[in-house]
């Protein structure tokens, strides 16, 4: 009977001397597994932009690309849908870039010569075309004579890039459909409509 006492504490004994070592084997590994995580990460944070990275210069050509264009495209369509201007807010040029970029003394410009328009020409548009609530987004095409604005009085102060004659086009019950946009203007890096009609 001790023997078999023997032989049972001896195999406890190796059992917990096996279980110690593995636990080793698993430690050294997950400090390996740990140190290759860190590199990995030290790696990406190398590739990331700095957090104080400028905005790009205003008068940037935006990239024909970019999916960013067509997103905004959609609101427009939207907006005009549902004769609601505020849905392509992001599609207007905005107010502060206006006023940064125009030779004007008076900041209530931007609404009478770019806002204001623009929401009428999203509810004209919204009254003369019928059936848009089925409309589906198809495409937004720049217009092919793009070129840089001179600098002058009354007008830009910048250099910035124009285009005009940009297309909308969408289908509603299996026709295609397009809306021109008379004007837009690139400012960061991204175009946005000064004047819609």
């Amino acid at each position: 009977m001790g023997s078999c006492k023997q032989r049972h504490s001896t195999a406890i004994v190796v059992g917990f001397v096996a279980a110690l070592v593995a636990c080793g084997r698993i430690h050294a590994d997950s400090d390996n597994a740990a140190e290759a995580d860190a590199a990995s990460d030290a790696k990406e944070i190398e590739t990331l932009p700095p957090l104080d990275a400028s905005p790009p210069q205003d008068d940037v050509l935006p990239s024909t690309e970019s999916d960013e264009l067509p997103a905004r495209a959609r609101h427009l369509l939207e907006a005009i849908a549902k004769d609601d201007a505020d849905l392509a807010t992001d599609m207007l040029f905005p107010r502060d870039a206006w006023l940064a970029s125009r030779d004007v003394s008076d900041p209530k410009e931007w609404s009478k010569r770019v806002a204001n328009p623009f929401r009428r020409g999203v509810h004209a548009l919204a009254r003369r075309r019928s059936n848009l609530d089925r409309a589906q987004f198809v495409s937004f095409d720049l217009g092919r004579a793009i070129s840089q604005e001179t600098p002058r009085r009354h007008a830009w102060k910048k250099a910035l890039w124009t285009v005009r004659e940009s297309r909308l086009t969408f289908m509603v019950d299996g026709r295609t459909r397009t809306i021109r946009v008379r004007e837009m203007v690139a400012w960061r890096g991204a175009w946005y409509v000064t004047h819609l009609r």
